[in-house]
């Protein structure tokens, strides 16, 4: 019986969160919190889901249009967009270290992931883009979610990205192989998909804040790429601190994360920034040798907390 086992990181974004829904330029890097996707080729039709995580089992025929109202529905827009390709039907179960909604991209990895493993079950040959792209077109084009490229093609290279992010998207592997992080969650209901749309409008209808502080981003963007190619974090972490303060402008931030950024460079960090959309979630702290310090002061203040390294791809 046919089997693969594939392995994808999370995600979180150094530097450029939400400028991607504009097609700029952003710094993404691929963590060691992990996901875990087994794939097993049948020798019927039945295409079968499982989320151990979740214990949701989701089944049914290749060759019917599936369902894409369940937890595991960025698989079936997969497979409905691969069905061609498709010579059986298969089983695929997960696990995800990755928290789920938390941030980190764990839909960005469950689309990639189960990807990646088809590409290699039924031999499609397809790049690394290829398959970022593909997850992106799921999700954005065929379930209708609010998303840049970012996530997908920073799990799909791994390591630490210069992600170019327009339509034709480009990425630049960065030479950097280990970053002194902490990654913490708020531990609060996530507002993600308002805090989106309600942006986006805002985008469209060219509201000054909103684009002074998208170009700000933009330049702290190029900033960040110098200092981290550089290994200057006490730079990199001042540009943290000023790219939580367009999230601040943006409107995008919450008093808790405000809180629990500020905690951490009390803590010793030398800056500290939400990730993602915002609205609750995700942030990381940059604290070379204050790690352990940083974490116990997030959690003391009411935050999960995982001290993180990049993750790059053994056959890359």
């Amino acid at each position: 019986m046919e089997e693969y086992l594939v392995i994808v990181p999370g995600r979180i974004c150094l530097f450029g969160d939400k400028v991607d829904l504009l097609e700029k330029p952003v710094i993404a890097a691929a963590i060691n919190l992990l996901m875990h996707i087994k794939i097993t080729k049948r020798k019927d039709n039945l295409i079968k889901f499982y989320s151990k995580n979740l214990d949701f089992t989701k089944e049914f025929h290749l060759h019917n249009t599936p369902d894409f109202t369940h937890p595991l529905k960025y698989w079936s827009a997969i497979v409905e967009r691969l069905k061609k390709s498709l010579t059986s039907g298969f089983t695929a179960e997960v696990y995800s270290e990755i928290p789920i909604g938390g941030g980190l991209s764990s839909s960005a990895a469950l689309s990639v992931g189960l990807i990646k493993g088809l590409n290699k079950m039924y031999d499609m040959q397809m790049e690394n883009g290829q398959i970022a792209e593909l997850a992106y077109v799921c999700e954005h084009d065929d379930l209708g979610i609010m998303c840049g490229r970012m996530d997908q093609f920073a799990i799909a290279f791994g390591g630490v990205n210069f992600i170019e992010t327009g339509s034709t998207p480009t990425v630049e592997q960065l030479p950097i192989k280990s970053l002194p992080l902490v990654v913490g969650n708020s531990q609060e209901e996530r507002k993600a998909s308002i805090i989106l749309n309600r942006v986006k409008k805002e985008i469209e209808n060219n509201e000054p804040n909103v684009i002074g502080a998208f170009s700000e981003i933009e330049q702290i963007v190029y900033a960040g790429k110098k200092a981290l190619l550089e290994e200057d974090f006490k730079t990199a972490g001042k540009l943290m601190i000023k790219h939580q303060r367009q999230e601040e402008i943006l409107q995008a931030t919450t008093p808790k994360i405000n809180r629990l950024c500020e905690e951490s460079i009390k803590a010793g960090a030398f800056g500290a920034k939400q990730m993602g959309a915002g609205g609750g979630g995700a942030f990381e702290a940059i604290c070379p040798g204050k790690q352990g310090l940083v974490k116990k002061a997030i959690e003391l203040n009411g935050g999960k907390t995982w001290v993180c390294d990049i993750y790059s791809y053994k056959d890359e």
